[in-house]
């Protein structure tokens, strides 16, 4: 099991292996993280950026964050549709929110996502994950 990279200054978890967000989903299922800012500390500048609340959403690489749930329960953004290459996380958060829309789904490998499908793609965090992780990719068009 590779869920750890090695650096030469220290030893990180792999962030692109499924298994480590699996794990650590699993056993952080009753503590939801915020990497970086919380939705609080960017609503203003998300409604200023987005002031039709109907508008088409995809959230890559949402996790167990609170964000999702503020975007669609504060923010008032129904028609966002969460993502995460881990299933673990998404059927904790559809049991949890079932009111929102879930789905498992690879931001490397989104060939069933049809091009210019969604206006606005929200990523707080995967780029840094996928720079961290062990088997980086290159995304083309």
């Amino acid at each position: 099991e590779n869920l750890l990279i090695t650096t030469t200054s220290s030893i990180m978890p792999n962030y692109g292996d499924v298994d480590y967000w699996d794990k650590r989903y699993e056993d952080e299922k009753d503590s939801p993280f915020d990497w970086l800012f919380d939705f609080h500390e960017l609503e203003q500048i998300i409604c200023s950026l987005l002031p039709d609340k109907n508008e088409k959403i995809l959230m890559i690489g949402c996790g167990n964050a609170p964000f999702s749930n503020d975007l669609y329960s504060i923010g008032g953004y129904k028609n966002t549709i969460n993502t995460d290459l881990s299933s673990v996380v998404i059927m904790l958060q559809s049991k949890k929110y079932p009111d929102q829309q879930w789905k498992v789904l690879d931001a490397t490998q989104m060939d069933e996502i049809s091009d210019n499908s969604f206006p606005v793609v929200i990523d707080k965090s995967l780029i840094d994950t996928l720079m961290c992780s062990s088997n980086r990719c290159m995304v083309s068009d």
